[in-house]
């Protein structure tokens, strides 16, 4: 099937339809801009499609096995088989027609699969003319706010933090994603920032930070030490549990060690690159433009560049 059988949708007309409840509710929105690009800014009912090498290399199969790969959420595809979407409306940055799209780009792949998938069902297959920036500039109240700027650079005099606090200390905790945040063990003892930030939760990632609030908040302890010898990866299955936990349930997690630097950062990483399914490095740029003193031990790194091989051939 040609993508000749997609239709191609204006940016007007996906805002009319966002705007009423029930068509948004039946509208899957499929964005496959790169993943740092998506996490900038992006249209608020829009789904990240992942895409990288060994995406690409996986995907040139069946028409199923490139949709399983780049609809990695089964929930999506069963709803997709059932019948119970009325569009699946794919976007990237901003080509202005399907016939502009290029043959081993996502967008292509994307919809290619989709229209085999969706042949017999009563999903139609859109094309959103003009992609996010023309949806952006058509209907910006549809789409996610810009990103808070980083925490300011070590040694900044505009710090709203005690001057005297170590540089790991400064500000306060980063978010993430909006139900994940990233900082220190001294964030994790001011009951009035995580109050602040909505914290539900908190993820103790060392074996000597103390929780301080155990009848505030849910907690979960994953006592390792920041040291080369430490299997980290052990514990990354669990902590991504607890996180979803948390994300499923409404609330926010802190995620923490005793500087936020290596071991709380390795897995929020990990968690990046399951959940997203992205390379090491894209969710490495992501973190450390909100936090940008991360840096997790050689060993950790290492264990890192494994997961992603786990998560992306898998």
């Amino acid at each position: 099937m040609g993508l000749e059988a997609a239709r191609e949708l204006e940016c007007a007309a996906l805002g009319a339809l966002l705007r009423e409840p029930r068509e948004a509710e039946r509208t899957l929105l499929l964005d496959c801009r790169p993943f740092l690009a998506f996490c900038r800014r992006h249209v608020r009912a829009a789904q990240p499609v992942p895409w990288n090498a060994l995406l690409r290399r996986r995907a040139r199969g069946s028409p199923a096995a490139a949709l399983s790969c780049l609809l990695p959420d089964r929930a999506l595809r069963a709803r997709l088989d059932r019948g119970e979407l009325a569009r699946a409306v794919v976007l990237d940055e901003g080509s202005p027609s399907v016939a502009e799209l290029r043959p081993d780009g996502p967008a292509h792949v994307l919809l290619t699969a989709l229209l085999h998938e969706t042949r017999a069902g009563p999903t139609a297959v859109c094309f959103l003319r003009g992609g996010f920036d023309g949806f952006q500039a058509c209907c910006p109240d549809l789409c996610s706010e810009a990103p808070a700027p980083a925490q300011p650079p070590v040694g900044d005099e505009t710090s709203r933090s005690n001057p005297r606090a170590p540089f790991y200390d400064q500000g306060g905790p980063v978010e993430i994603l909006p139900y994940l945040y990233l900082g220190s063990c001294s964030h994790s003892s001011d009951l009035q920032g995580l109050q602040a930030c909505g914290i539900t939760a908190v993820l103790n990632v060392s074996a000597s930070c103390p929780n301080h609030f155990e009848g505030l908040f849910r907690y979960k302890s994953i006592p390792v030490e920041d040291n080369h010898m430490v299997e980290i990866s052990a514990w990354f299955q669990e902590a991504i549990g607890f996180i979803d936990w948390v994300k499923n349930s409404g609330g926010r997690v802190l995620v923490h060690c005793q500087a936020g630097i290596s071991r709380s950062a390795t897995i929020c990483l990990a968690y990046l690159m399951q959940s997203r399914r992205v390379r090491l490095d894209e969710a490495f740029d992501f973190v450390k433009q909100r936090r940008g003193v991360i840096s997790p031990n050689f060993s950790f790194m290492g264990q890192l560049l494994q997961f992603e091989t786990q998560v992306l051939c898998h």
